[in-house]
């Protein structure tokens, strides 16, 4: 345990008791009351501490009352951080010694709503000066000075070995030529007293009771619940005698040693005036855990300033300008990353503009060769719609069926002519005929008189827009691709099968799936030959007549009508009313099958030949 010493003297004796401190414990080793040596202070401590072995010790002063100047203050209710100021400021205008470079502390005694009181203290700078030289000279370092009064009483209220009251107890340290009194209410101390005593041992006692009655009315107790006398009670059962009666109140004498650890040895060498030596064995055993309940000279309360947080400050500034550079460092690298985006997509435009002009070409060309084939509809589906959509041979006939193509404008055109039995069926091939693709034009219908019941003659235009031929065509193209697509499958699935250990089958056993390579059909056939050896050829109702297509100039061939009798089937029926021979329309010639036709317009005439 690190060694403590505490001192006081006054103008007769020098007393100090040094002890081994904890926060929760001291142990005395050792106490004494020296007289003064007539060369005084100076060389008194410096003896006394060689002797001892005191030197280099941690030291706590206590000085009375003659050294410091005692007021108590009543001042208003301000928060506790700006009570030094105001102590300050109204202490140096009660003070009569105090100025500006005094030496101010002060402990709190009552707190209200309406005040706040405190007993404050100042010293000169001399003084203090004088006490640190004279500890200096002695070799002992300083390390609190505080007010004597003070320190005894806080050693006694804060003990838990006695028990307190709410009433006021009265605290009295007589010392050689001094009596210190302090009044303590509810465990606070609210009035502090020095006087001075006769020298007569006598008139001690009485003198004691003047003061201490003056002390109570001062502070507004008339009868106290306690009185503490510090000592033995072998050397003040005469005092506690006359107080008592003078006062009416009990008295009870506190050995300051016995609320404490002292070795054993020094027990039987402790003087006799041991209430003299209270105050020190009180700033020892409180000058770690209630140090705020002294005044202390040497660290006064002062307003708390707060001292620049330089952790917080430099978080307040790193932690933007952290976020910054990092939020720059990001955009850099995104812009960075962009930039070699930019670079690559430079390059790989500049790799694609040859790829790209060449499929712009093959596109032009392309389209250039669709536009010529969507003149040209797929007569033969156009023909087996028609045939599907007609009403039934009951009520119409068609005499003939003419297909014309436009180059210039991809419109396909079919131009029908015929009879049929009344309007209402003219009007009723019309709309079955007539959807988003195809587009119906009469150009007229007449009554004829006819033997037969076919009296209304009448000729259809119908038109159809290019687009309709180029998805007709792309989608036989689909399909056939499709086709090729499950033929070269079905082959691969074949030859895996004919591979694997399991097939040992004879040839003529078997399945198509399982033939030989040698047998089995070539996986790669030519997109033409797929459709001509699956599609089945479409089967021709008996209600359809058959008929002749020829691919002829713009000029169309006149048709001549044949006379026939009235077939018996459902199929289109010639008009038997008609005379007329149909005349065929010649065959071409190699030659003129070979010329080139006419760009501008190219004609299909299909003619109806007799069943």
């Amino acid at each position: 345990m690190p060694k403590k010493l505490a001192i006081d003297w006054d103008e007769t004796e020098l007393r100090f008791v040094a002890a081994q401190c904890t926060a929760t414990q001291i142990t005395v080793t050792d106490a004494a009351v020296v007289p003064m040596m007539p060369s005084g202070i100076f060389e008194t401590l410096r003896k006394t501490i060689a002797e001892r072995g005191l030197e280099k010790t941690e030291t706590l002063v206590a000085i009375g009352r003659g050294k410091a100047e005692l007021r108590e203050l009543q001042l208003p209710p301000v928060p506790d951080e700006e009570l030094p100021d105001i102590v300050r400021f109204q202490a140096i205008r009660s003070f009569a010694s105090a100025g500006e470079s005094a030496t101010i502390d002060y402990l709190v005694t009552n707190r209200s709503e309406a005040n706040v009181n405190a007993i404050a203290a100042a010293v000169a700078p001399a003084k203090l000066a004088e006490v640190k030289e004279i500890c200096s000279d002695a070799s002992l370092m300083v390390k609190r000075i505080t007010l004597r009064p003070l320190s005894a009483a806080a050693f006694y209220l804060t003990r838990p070995k006695l028990s307190l009251g709410s009433g006021d107890v009265v605290l009295i340290d007589l010392l050689s030529d001094d009596a210190e009194i302090v009044v303590a209410r509810g465990g606070k101390v609210i009035f502090v007293r020095t006087v001075r005593m006769p020298s007569g041992e006598s008139a001690r006692p009485r003198a004691l009771v003047n003061e201490l009655k003056r002390s109570l009315l001062a502070c507004g107790c008339k009868s106290p619940d306690k009185m503490v006398l510090w000592g033995r009670d072998s050397v003040h059962r005469g005092d506690v005698e006359v107080l008592s009666e003078a006062l009416d109140a009990p008295v009870e004498v506190v050995n300051p040693f016995d609320l404490v650890d002292v070795e054993a040895k020094l027990k039987d060498q402790l003087p006799s005036h041991v209430g003299r030596l209270a105050p020190l064995v009180g700033l020892l055993a409180c000058e770690e855990t209630h140090a705020d309940r002294l005044i202390d000279f040497l660290h006064p309360r002062e307003r708390v300033e707060e001292k620049p947080d330089h952790r917080r400050t430099a978080l307040l500034i790193g932690v933007p300008v952290a976020a910054a550079i990092l939020l720059g460092y990001l955009g850099y690298r995104k812009l960075s990353n962009l930039d070699a985006e930019i670079d690559r997509l430079n390059q790989a435009n500049a790799a694609m503009k040859e790829p790209v002009k060449e499929a712009e070409q093959f596109i032009a060309e392309t389209e250039k060769i669709d536009q010529f084939l969507d003149a040209d509809a797929i007569w033969i589906d156009e023909i087996r719609t028609l045939a599907k959509k007609l009403p039934p041979a009951e009520e119409v006939i068609l005499k003939s069926i003419v297909a014309t193509s436009d180059i210039r404008s991809g419109v396909s055109t079919i131009v029908l002519s015929g009879s049929a039995t009344n309007p209402s069926v003219i009007e009723k091939l019309e709309s079955s005929i007539r959807d988003e693709n195809h587009s119906v034009t009469s150009e007229g219908a007449s009554e004829q008189d006819a033997k037969n019941a076919y009296r209304w003659v009448f000729t259809e235009k119908i038109a159809i827009p290019p687009h309709h031929a180029r998805a007709r065509r792309y989608a036989g193209v689909e399909q056939a691709r499709t086709a090729s697509a499950d033929e070269s499958q079905d082959v691969t699935q074949s030859e895996a099968k004919s591979e694997s250990p399991n097939a040992e089958m004879p040839n003529a056993e078997m399945p198509n799936a399982e033939m030989p390579k040698a047998e089995m059909p070539k996986a790669e056939t030519s997109k033409a030959e797929s459709p001509k050896a699956e599609s089945p050829k479409p089967e021709t109702p008996a209600a359809e007549p058959e008929v002749a297509v020829t691919q002829t100039p713009v000029t169309e061939t006149p048709v001549t009508e044949t006379p026939v009798t009235e077939p018996d089937s459902p199929a289109v029926q010639p008009d038997t009313s008609s005379t007329e021979s149909e005349t065929p329309a010649p065959e071409p010639t190699p030659a003129a099958s070979e010329s080139t036709p006419n760009p501008e317009t190219a004609a299909t005439t299909v003619t109806e030949v007799q069943s």
